[in-house]
């Protein structure tokens, strides 16, 4: 078919002009783009040609450019700035696949000219694992156009993907159709990188490449969202105990034929200065040179020398046969035969690392030297790029998180390490992190030497293929893995049936390894309380010190300003467990140090952002309600007792602790709720929410019930417009519960709405006896009255908590504005 390509290359030099000219002459080509961050001098010599002046070839801004000029079906994109000649029928080939499979996306093998000699160069397939942003597809892909333009519109508008568009247009085009490699020689390339394999695979970490790595990584983050595989820093506890061992630690050294480096391992290791019994497991993998002599010449107790009895060990099973082995300790810590440790305080501060961070595996930082351990570019290796929010979801992205690399030696056991000799501690890394807290070490431990004897130092083609092949599918296994392990995460979008959450188990654990959590809520047993019946509704007044926290604080801008967010996963203690719920947006339920009710939880949103509900936050608190089934869900407006108004979050307490909701749940058999109107039914599916007025109360107060999401959120906007309007922006709290009718053993979900004219009553701020630091939030105003003084706690009574929660609710002409704009 003629003129169906549009094809946009990059300038490089003269050279440009002959592939220019080689892609014009092509039937498929309808038009060529050069793309140039500069001027170009020669351009009398591309005419038919159009020169797209960008800055960056590889940014958005270019992409955006490319999808408005790709007006054909398909578009043919150069990814590498060097010289290329298209092959025969190339162009082609590429759009015969765009055609007839089910594809958006190909590339092909290609011949590379290299030092003047032309070698195949195949590439491998793109499986769901392929996802490092160095992966191979040569300088040439082609692309079905709408795809791109697809890709464009889905991009932020407000982000200019300096360096990742590429890398962005592929994982998009991965996640909506196939990309597919096509096993044929389509066109040639001219390598003008001539540095060997070895030093080439460390450029992903040198620090000049820092911006870039930041911007993939951007990018990267976004797509294991979208493809729900991102994990959130939730971590399984690790026992130290468990187990016994004969010593804390050992150095585990596999081995084949390293005469020339062997004895300075040893030494490395041997010269350790430890406050604990070590020693150090050489697995000997039947070296046919000097290495089992010089192995057996250390008369030293702490080395054990291990032969196998099989011939099929990897370096990955010589480290299995070591842990396994009973004279292994509490760490199994690496060191390879070619390197050295770089102090001998370095087994120290790794074991200190493990229980400083209470995580399964440390790793630690290196420099690359020569055999003379002089330094060598890039240098020192520190994998800064890893990060405690985010750093085992980066891990997927590129291919290695550093050394040396240690582990505990009974999570290891269990796991079991992969029987190969490249990759085997890069699949541990992703599955230990999957789970557990890796710590890292972000000072010299280790000197790597390079030299012409190391396994990696110069690879062929094929071998880097077999390598990268092996780690894209550890890739593809670990994606699906962690998209499994969020499903059973409680994600509570699209209706979707959630499990239930021990609740029990969580508070249990959290109490036990948390002194402060633990006591502020055995406190509770001992507070002081009076009890009220008003209006028919149980009200009871305690009188909790703890809560002068939230009720004395300040929550002006500028006092917001000036303190760190304390629902912050960063500023949170180091005791604060996480359990962590995937809604429409991300949330961690944590316990609260400083508790109300017994099992007083709060559940932050994993993000920064203001204290404002919408109708997806709010259909994550009925999915919470699910989850939690015991538990009420309550809402507090950011003028409606917030003490954190710049961090979105609920809390939860047991329906059981809060008599209102427990009281109001049969509605249909109380006289004092009246139905305002069947705001949503669907009669096919027999949904329904309705919205009932409670007058009687305190302060009048709605209840929402309904059986659906949906029908439920339908209301809740309808009900917070109106709020909104009269009284400002979320001047209500909100409770959710969901339970089961036994009349008809169906579940139904419940909503207290209570509309709100101010934050505080008078009596806060009045100087002299008519001061009370009583500042209600969401279970004050359900009847559970928190008085931190006990000066305010004496003189409470009920005709002072009738003015209070009056003055802060809504009076009878606000209600009736309410009630007219509903109907």
């Amino acid at each position: 078919m003629e003129g169906i390509v549009n094809c946009f290359i990059l300038y490089s030099d003269k050279t440009t002009i002959g592939i220019a000219n080689e892609l014009l002459n092509e039937v498929s080509v309808n038009k060529v783009f050069i793309l140039s961050s500069h001027d170009i001098i020669d351009c009398d010599s591309l005419k038919g040609c159009e020169i797209i002046r960008c800055n960056n070839p590889f940014s958005g801004e270019t992409l955006r450019k490319i999808a408005q000029l790709s007006n054909t079906p398909y578009s043919l994109i150069q990814t590498r700035n060097v010289p290329i000649s298209i092959g025969y029928k190339g162009i082609k080939r590429m759009t015969d696949y765009l055609q007839e499979r089910n594809a958006g996306f190909v590339y092909s093998d290609y011949l590379e000219i290299k030092e003047s000699q032309t070698k195949k160069h195949p590439v491998i397939d793109y499986q769901i694992g392929s996802v490092r942003d160095d992966f191979d597809f040569g300088s040439l892909i082609m692309v079905k156009s709408n795809l791109i333009a697809e890709c464009v519109e889905k991009m932020d508008d407000n982000y200019d993907y300096p360096y990742s568009s590429l890398y962005y247009l592929r994982l998009y085009a991965s996640r909506v159709s196939d990309i597919i490699h096509i096993n044929e020689y389509l066109y040639t390339e001219h390598e003008l990188d001539n540095r060997a394999s070895g030093e080439k695979q460390f450029d992903y970490v040198n620090p000049r490449n820092r911006e870039v790595q930041i911007d993939m990584e951007r990018v990267f983050t976004d797509y294991l969202s979208d493809i729900d595989a991102k994990l959130y820093p939730f971590y399984q506890e690790v026992d130290f105990i468990d187990g016994e061992f004969p010593v804390e630690a050992s150095v585990i050294i596999p081995v084949r034929n390293r005469e020339r480096t062997i004895k300075d391992a040893i030494e490395s290791a041997i010269n350790q200065n430890t406050e604990f019994r070590y020693n150090i497991i050489i697995v000997d993998n039947h070296s046919t040179d000097n290495t089992t002599e010089i192995i057996d010449s250390f008369k030293n107790d702490k080395v054990i020398h291990i032969i196998p009895e099989r011939n099929d060990l990897g370096i990955g099973g010589c480290w299995d046969l070591a842990v396994n082995d009973k004279r292994c300790g509490r760490f199994a810590v690496q060191l390879d035969s070619d390197d050295l440790y770089s102090s001998e305080n370095t087994l120290q501060k790794i074991v200190d690392c493990f229980y400083q961070e209470k995580c399964a595996m440390v790793i630690g930082t290196y420099n690359m030297t020569d055999f003379k351990l002089n330094t060598i570019p890039p240098g020192i290796i520190d994998h800064k790029e890893w990060s405690e929010d985010n750093g085992r979801n980066n891990a997927l992205r590129i291919n290695g998180l550093g050394a040396p690399r240690a582990f505990l030696t009974s999570l290891l056991r269990n796991i079991g390490v992969p029987n190969v000799s490249y990759g085997e501690d890069y699949a541990l890394g992703l599955r230990i992190s999957r789970e557990y807290r890796i710590g890292r070490i972000y000072e010299i431990l280790y000197q790597c030497r390079r030299w012409e004897g190391n396994s990696d130092s110069a690879l062929s083609v094929e071998q880097i293929n077999i390598n990268n092949r092996y780690k894209d599918g550890i890739r593809s296994l670990e994606l699906s893995s962690r998209i499994e392990l969020n499903k059973k995460h409680h994600s509570i979008k699209n209706n979707d049936n959630p499990d239930k959450f021990d609740i029990d188990s969580f508070i249990k654990r959290q109490m036990q390894q948390w002194p402060l959590a633990k006591e502020n809520h055995e406190a509770l047993s001992m507070i002081d309380v009076k009890e009220f019946t008003l209006n028919g509704f149980n009200i009871s007044v305690e009188h909790n010190p703890k809560r002068i926290i939230s009720s004395g604080a300040k929550l002006d801008k500028d006092s917001i300003s000036k303190r760190a967010c304390f629902l912050c996963e960063k500023n949170q203690p180091e005791e604060q467990m996480h359990y962590y719920i995937n809604g429409n947006r991300p949330y961690n339920i944590c316990i609260n140090p400083y508790p109300i009710l017994q099992g007083h939880i709060t559940i932050p949103a994993k993000s920064h952002s203001d204290q404002y509900i919408q109708e997806n936050e709010y259909r994550d608190m009925l999915g919470m309600s699910e989850i939690i089934p015991q538990y009420v869900i309550f809402y507090n407006g950011p003028q409606c007792g917030a003490s954190a108004p710049d961090h979105f979050h609920f809390q939860g307490a047991p329906l059981k602790d809060i008599d209102l909701c427990r009281n109001i749940q049969d509605y249909s058999q109380r006289d004092n709720l009246r139905r305002v109107k069947n705001i949503y039914r669907c009669e096919e599916r027999e949904e329904f929410s309705s919205l009932f007025l409670c007058d009687s109360y305190i302060t009048p107060l709605f209840l929402s019930v309904g059986n659906s999401i949906d029908l439920m959120a339908s209301t809740f906007v309808t009900f917070q417009k109106i709020v909104n309007k009269n009284l400002g922006r979320d001047m209500f709290n909100i409770f959710t519960w969901s339970s089961t009718i036994s009349k008809d053993n169906t579940k139904r979900y419940f909503s207290l709405l209570i509309p709100r004219s101010k934050h505080r009553p008078n009596c806060y701020f009045a100087s002299g006896e008519k001061n009370m630091l009583i500042s209600p939030g969401a279970l004050d105003m359900a009847g559970l009255i928190i008085t931190p003084r006990k000066e305010d706690f004496d003189k409470i009574d009920s005709e002072e908590i009738k003015k209070i929660i009056n003055e802060v609710g809504i009076d009878n002409q606000t209600l009736k504005i309410i009630i007219d704009e509903l109907k």
